[in-house]
């Protein structure tokens, strides 16, 4: 791979880069997957819908896998009455140990103890919409749905996922493949090479496929 100097990264519009990673070491991007990550969905439609239906997530995984949900920090009973707006935040987590894995457990036995810290729903927004909304994937959630997140496309402020690649061990690139920016091959340096002509709230699609 070579770099491209007339190619730069464009300052502020949305950045494309897509990588091809060693299929074993996906769990490279664990930090971020925790951290949160964007995705464009339709407004005002159920936390099953937009994941189940234009995710892909298995309505039985939805169900039995993931036990602890929180929307806008508060613990979610139902999925199907619960509604992704713009900027909500979603949290998603296999089941957590003791007591708090119990109180947390959506529609659990101690879901009407909860009181202020469950989910509400308010009145409906308009549907239809696209925009965006983050995701959180904790414990097993994290390798079992990280790597379709990350296959089909997650967005990033490229501040976060600059300082993301900093702090990454010297070895982590060993995992990469094959570097695309904006459609164009290059060695993975330049991804931060070229950090500082990029605004720190420029929007980043990573996609990160298993390399074959």
């Amino acid at each position: 791979m070579q770099s491209s100097e007339q190619h730069s990264m464009p300052p502020s519009r949305e950045i494309t880069i897509s990588l091809a990673w060693n299929p074993a070491r996906l769990s490279d991007f664990g930090h971020i997957l925790q951290q949160g990550f964007k995705l464009r969905a339709r407004l005002g439609t159920s936390i099953r819908q937009v994941l189940c239906d234009q995710f892909g997530v298995d309505h039985d995984y939805l169900d039995k896998r993931i036990n602890t949900i929180f929307l806008d920090g508060k613990a979610v009973d139902d999925v199907d009455s619960s509604t992704i707006r713009e900027g909500s935040v979603l949290a998603l987590s296999a089941a957590m140990p003791g007591f708090v894995g119990a109180a947390f457990r959506k529609g659990g036995y101690y879901s009407a103890m909860r009181g202020a810290i469950s989910h509400v729903e308010e009145a409906s927004s308009k549907a239809g919409s696209e925009a965006f909304f983050t995701v959180k994937l904790y414990n097993m959630v994290t390798k079992e749905l990280g790597p379709a997140f990350l296959d089909s496309g997650i967005w990033l402020e490229w501040g976060d996922l600059r300082d993301f690649l900093k702090d990454r061990p010297a070895d982590f690139w060993e995992g990469c493949t094959k570097c695309e920016v904006e459609g164009w091959p290059v060695d993975p340096g330049y991804v931060l090479e070229k950090h500082e002509t990029v605004n720190a709230s420029a929007l980043v699609h990573l996609t990160v496929k298993p390399a074959d």
